[in-house]
């Protein structure tokens, strides 16, 4: 019961801390409207993922978001394929982009940016809507709210991998998954569950202090954090890993050989440095990353912002990275 209860009193804190983040738009608004019509490549089901999916809105000739009925909860997504997509010729990347605690995935489309970036690095983009709980939150079962512990998000991301590599013609390979806060928690979930994701990466998530991590195969992982953050703590508490200690936990179980770090440019000219942790030489030629960013907080890291660095073009340029 104590348990339990620690775990309500995490869930009050982690909805009234959500409130003070530094996204201003990671609210719960939907702002893509509800009427479905069109066509778009992918829509159907698929026998593999046994997966009903169906277009519930065409946003435009490159993006559609679809609904998909899955254990117990009406699941929905949102794609957006690179222009001129064919699927009958060679496969592309899949990235799925998770949003974090009460936002939605309309959302973090919108300040993510990554629909550009698929359309100049030609890839496909899905960001996956979470389920909402007995409160009107929204969310992800990363073993930290209680409740979201009856979700099988693993198992329907395991689905969506098996239907977009049979109707979008998605490698192995190719697969990787980054989010926000809770949506970088999942990240971390799907690495330590399914062999088919390649990276991940997370930007102001880490690993569950809750959940014990018994990857299928070595991930490549890439971690953004500031040292103020205030909703996930940079140096952890008993129910989050701190973002040191998730970058050693990769960096051991990738048994890599070699750990450097470089300081950054002080682009923003703020006066104050951020750090590039580098864990490399490991095996399976996989490599482990960690920006640290002293005094920022709980927030997705944009140059166009005053961050030193934008999370989303880092992120695909090193998912980039491990495929060529």
């Amino acid at each position: 019961m104590k348990d339990f209860n620690k775990l309500i009193l995490l869930a009050i804190f982690f909805l009234i801390m959500s409130c003070e983040s530094d996204i201003g738009s990671e609210t719960i608004t939907d702002n893509d409207n509800n009427q479905s019509g069109g066509t778009f490549i992918g829509g159907g089901s698929s026998s593999p993922s046994e997966l009903s999916v169906e277009l519930i809105t065409k946003i435009n000739e490159q993006t559609a978001s679809f609904s998909a009925p899955f254990g117990g909860y009406n699941r929905s997504f949102i794609v957006h394929v690179p222009p001129n997509f064919d699927p009958n010729l060679s496969s592309l990347p899949l990235v799925f982009i998770l949003h974090g605690y009460t936002s939605t995935a309309p959302t973090i489309r919108s300040y993510s940016n990554f629909d550009n970036i698929a359309d100049q690095e030609n890839f496909i983009v899905v960001y996956v809507q979470g389920t909402t709980d007995n409160f009107s939150n929204t969310g992800w079962n990363v073993d930290l709210l209680p409740s979201f512990s009856t979700v099988d998000d693993v198992g329907f991301f395991r689905s969506l991998i098996s239907y977009f590599k049979s109707n979008y013609n998605v490698a192995n390979d190719k697969i990787f998954s980054a989010g926000m806060s809770l949506g970088g928690f999942m990240s971390y979930r799907l690495a330590c569950e399914l062999e088919e994701i390649n990276s991940i990466g997370s930007v102001t998530g880490s690993m569950s202090g809750y959940y014990s991590c018994s990857p299928p195969n070595k991930k490549n992982i890439i971690h953004f954090h500031g040292t103020a953050d205030t909703v996930v703590p940079y140096n952890g508490s008993d129910w989050t890993r701190s973002a040191t200690n998730a970058h050693n936990f990769w960096s051991d179980f990738n048994n890599c050989n070699n750990t450097s770090e470089i300081n950054l440019p002080d682009l923003n000219n703020d006066g104050t440095t951020s750090s590039l942790k580098i864990s490399n030489d490991c095996e399976d030629g996989t490599i482990v990353q960690l920006y640290t960013l002293p005094g920022e907080g709980h927030t997705w890291f944009k140059r166009e912002w005053g961050h030193d660095i934008s999370s989303s073009i880092t992120i695909w340029n090193f998912f980039k990275n491990q495929i060529e």
